[in-house]
């Protein structure tokens, strides 16, 4: 089968994304000629991380970008120029799909989107129409009306124009849980049978460290990883460990909470201000996957449930957290994704609004600590639905069906 991947967030970018399309490409099936196109590495906080280069054979990348692509789309991304971003900063894609045509040594057999960005999938829309093939849309993230894309009554009335758009157009549309798939189908009853999830993926069994998180410590060391940005911030846990400070000024020196990755320099200072915090900026996957290794609890934040969507997002890093047999600390909406993966047997959760309760928490896993019971009744990860390799074959499952019905019709016409 010839596969033509729309993914411009594809490694060796350092993004929770590129993360996703790698495990994909390293899982997919080795007989699957893969056309990869995808986009030059900007510098900011996406940037180029070589642990994450992926190694296939056969697989043809076709890079596509602006005249001076760094310059140009740094100036292009400015929010000064936010009326353009539409429906994001890389609004330009779309207009290389003649050219990504040109390239192609052969037709495609199906199209697989991956989104965010969103103009991913313009770009997958125009190369359907140009190709004549059929396309599996994957939304890693809600697209029109989501809680993370803060947008004036104009901007996502054409959101909802588009997404309409290329959900018409699309043979299938995947995301990332249930829930979401849900709330898409009663948004479009009318294409309700396109909508599929292909969940987030963890780290391949193989890869599973066997490092045991089950030795007493004195010190609860608890440890986050990824981007902190918009109503995603830690004041929640930061407040916690400043009331914890004055409750119990003893209990809280055995508290240690670290930080890696990007964040506003204002939740840093916040960070950095509060003691037994601290702030150690963006790393390397291969970093972030070894402090996740020396950590007693990995920490998870998402915001109040404010939006029907809030429930039902699955952050990508609660898979690679439950990858290193560690316990999640989650401060997350009582019912969301996150919560119920917790009281499945992979950590806590407390609601963001409950500082009081997070304190309370976290006295009783300092306990746990001490006793060395912190990893006592944790699931056995290798039994996951979200390992890379079942996810992989779903999708893959999908894409050839697709490439079968687009071939029985051709020969049918």
């Amino acid at each position: 089968m010839k596969l033509l991947l729309i993914a411009p967030n594809a490694p060796p970018k350092n993004s929770a994304e590129s993360i996703q399309v790698g495990r994909f490409l390293k899982t997919l099936d080795p007989t699957v000629n893969v056309t990869l196109v995808t986009t030059p590495i900007v510098k900011g906080w996406v940037w180029q991380d070589r642990t994450l280069a992926v190694s296939r054979s056969g697989m043809k990348v076709i890079s596509i970008g602006l005249p001076a692509h760094r310059f140009s789309q740094r100036v292009l991304s400015n929010r000064r120029l936010s009326k353009l971003h539409v429906p994001d900063e890389n609004f330009w894609l779309p207009i290389y799909a003649r050219k990504i045509a040109r390239h192609l040594k052969d037709k495609p057999d199906v199209i697989y989107s991956r989104s965010t960005p969103f103009s991913s999938a313009l770009l997958a829309l125009r190369l359907k129409r140009i190709l004549q093939c059929p396309w599996l849309m994957h939304l890693s993230d809600p697209w029109a009306g989501s809680p993370y894309r803060e947008k004036s009554k104009y901007a996502a009335s054409v959101d909802m124009s588009l997404e309409t758009g290329c959900v018409s157009n699309a043979d299938l549309v995947t995301l990332t849980t249930p829930g979401q798939a849900d709330f898409y189908r009663e948004r479009y009853p009318e294409n309700s049978g396109k909508f599929g999830v292909a969940a987030n993926m963890m780290t391949h069994v193989d890869d599973l460290t066997e490092q045991s998180c089950g030795a007493a410590s004195p010190v609860l060391r608890i440890v986050y990883t990824g981007a902190l940005y918009g109503n995603r911030e830690p004041s929640t846990l930061l407040r916690a460990i400043k009331i914890l400070q004055e409750r119990d000024r003893e209990l809280s020196k055995q508290i240690k909470v670290d930080f890696y990755g990007n964040m506003s320099s204002d939740i840093a200072a916040s960070i950095d201000e509060t003691v037994g915090c601290k702030n150690h900026g963006p790393v390397s996957a291969e970093v972030a996957r070894r402090v996740q290794q020396t950590a007693d609890v990995l920490l998870t934040i998402e915001p109040s449930a404010t939006h029907p969507l809030h429930l039902h997002f699955m952050p990508s890093k609660n898979l690679d957290y439950i990858a290193t047999r560690k316990p999640i600390l989650a401060i997350t909406p009582r019912g969301s994704e996150t919560s119920r993966l917790c009281a499945s047997g992979y950590g806590w959760s407390t609601p963001p609004d409950e500082p009081d309760a997070l304190v309370a928490l976290v006295s009783v896993l300092v306990d746990l600590n001490k006793a060395g019971r912190l990893s006592e009744c944790l699931s056995n990860p290798s039994t996951s639905p979200f390992i890379a390799s079942s996810v992989t074959n779903l999708i893959l499952r999908d894409l050839k069906n697709l490439a079968s019905q687009n071939s029985k019709t051709i020969t049918a016409i």
